[in-house]
This record gives structure tokens, sequence and C-alpha cells, in this order.
């Protein structure tokens, strides 16, 4: 298979993860969603975005949330990342939920604050992103594990993952958000998680 998407993208990592921990050894083009590499994308994906997953027989899946369906559905059951139904699986939604939640508003950010020359920003915008930001990475904290351990219990699931993901992104463009009032559980599942290669080798550089 091949993955469309960089690194530093929280929801192409988000695949990226998925798949090793799956064991499902997947090609990687790190094409971007702008300058040269946007006409690329588009003849691949009309939307120009990322990720895409483009399957062994050529077929291609887009967005996260259907991409991940596919690889859970396709998984043997030992290696699914999601409980099957019940409480569990709506827990875990729901924790992806808010990951998801906050990586979305983390990348508009980005565009609006990191990337707009300072004159052209909307300020009052720019704090209404980093209050959702900090609303939603609060949930988490309060979601994470205390000490050692996982979300899904002695072994990483889509929790883990989604949560991760999303603190990193948070960690590579805008560690500001990150101090001050502290997340100190979402640090240490951080840095537990990247000592894995599932995790570790796709953990983006600051931006």
């Amino acid at each position: 298979m091949i993955l469309y998407g960089r690194d530093l993208s929280p929801f192409t990592r988000r695949v990226a993860i998925w798949c090793a921990l799956q064991g499902r050894p997947v090609i990687r083009r790190p094409l971007m969603v702008s300058g040269e590499d946007f006409d690329a994308l588009k003849r691949i994906n009309p939307l120009g975005r990322v990720p895409i997953l483009q399957l062994d027989d050529g077929a291609t899946l887009i967005e996260t949330f259907a991409i991940i369906d596919w690889l859970e559905d396709t998984a043997e059951p030992g290696a699914r990342l999601l409980p099957e139904t019940g409480l569990p699986r709506r827990k875990a939604m729901q924790e992806i939920a808010y990951a998801n939640s906050v990586a979305e508003k983390a990348v508009a950010l980005v565009y609006e604050h990191n990337r707009r020359p300072e004159q052209y920003r909307w300020p009052e915008w720019c704090a209404r992103l980093e209050g959702q930001i900090r609303g939603g990475l609060e949930a988490m904290e309060a979601h994470a594990p205390e000490e050692e351990g996982w979300l899904g219990g002695a072994t990483p699931y889509g929790g883990d993952v989604a949560f991760v993901c999303a603190y990193d992104f948070i960690a590579a463009t805008n560690p500001r958000l990150l101090e001050g009032p502290s997340y100190p559980r979402l640090a240490w599942l951080s840095e537990r998680a990247n000592r894995m290669p599932a995790f570790g080798d796709s953990r983006p550089e600051p931006a």
C-alpha cells in the first residue's frame, strides 16, 4: 500500500501509526498540500487533501475516519485497535473524537497564526481556536493514564494513537500552547509512545 502525506499531518501520521501497529507494510509518499505537490495530490484525490491510502488493488481511500474504518474492518481480530461494540467502543470513539477535534483546530491555527502574515491575522479567531484547543487538551488530559499503561489497557489502541498525534502536532507547531497549564499525563503518554518505533519513526520535527 502507499500512504500519501507528511508526518507533520496528525491525520496522515495517525494512519501511518495504525498501519505500523497492525503490522501492515506501507510505502510512504510525503507529498505536501501546497506548492508543486498540490497538483500531484489532486490527481489522486480531487480535493487535494491528505491522507490518501492507495490499496494494493489500486483503489484509493481518503479521509482518516474512512481509512481507519477499512483498516479495522480488514484486520485480524487480534490486530484491531478498536473494541468491536458496546461501551468500550463508544469510549474509544469519544477519545478519538476529542483528539481529532483538537488536531483540526490546531491545523486551523497553523494556517491562521503560523503561516498568515501578522498584519492579516484575525486575533479574535486565533484566540477562539486556542481556547478550543486548550479545552480539548484538558479533556484529553483527564482521560489519559496517570502513570504506566495505555488508554486501551496493556497495549496502545486507537485512542492512544489519536491522543499522541494531536499532542505531538501541537508540540511541533505551537508548543506555547502546552505551557502555562501543563498536561503531564499527555506528555508522559507521548514520551513512552514515541519510544516505540511504530510511533517514534513518524514523530514530526518542529515546524
